[in-house]
């Protein structure tokens, strides 16, 4: 128990330490400059994500059916500029920050993930426009 604990520590802190090179994290490239926040656990994810799709878990995995129905949407639709996702959890739990061409295809795309979440999902599903609408199941 103790040993477990101590490596815990060990690893945690040894992530915790800022490159020495001045290299700067894959998500942190690919946030072009954009404010970043901190996102369950420690995870960076744009502040300015136009549209967040969040997938949770009650210690049995994300609801991979609502996930599929998500991403399949996500690559079907022309209004989507791109998609980056953001595992945060041993669960396959993730946040999805969508990025889109005109805030009307925000507001589309929130009602279209919206109906594909189902009224009693495997995990807690979540999704949040730039403007601060919500939509959450399972929670």
């Amino acid at each position: 128990m103790k040993l477990s604990l101590l490596l815990s520590i060990a690893f945690l802190a040894g992530g915790c330490t800022a490159p020495e090179d001045g290299a700067i994290s894959q998500n942190q490239a690919q946030s072009k400059g954009r404010p970043m926040v901190n996102h369950p656990p420690g995870t960076d994810i744009p502040a300015d994500c136009a549209l967040r799709v969040e997938f949770g878990s009650y210690a049995m995995g994300i609801d991979r059916s609502a996930s599929a129905a998500v991403a399949q949407l996500l690559a079907d639709d022309p209004g989507v500029a791109s998609a980056q996702t953001f595992p945060w959890g041993r669960e396959g739990e993730k946040t999805i920050c969508v990025e889109v061409r005109s805030e009307a295809d925000a507001e589309r795309l929130f009602e279209a993930i919206s109906r594909t979440f189902p009224a009693e999902p495997r995990g807690p599903l979540a999704v949040t426009t730039q403007s601060g609408r919500r939509f959450s199941a399972g929670r």
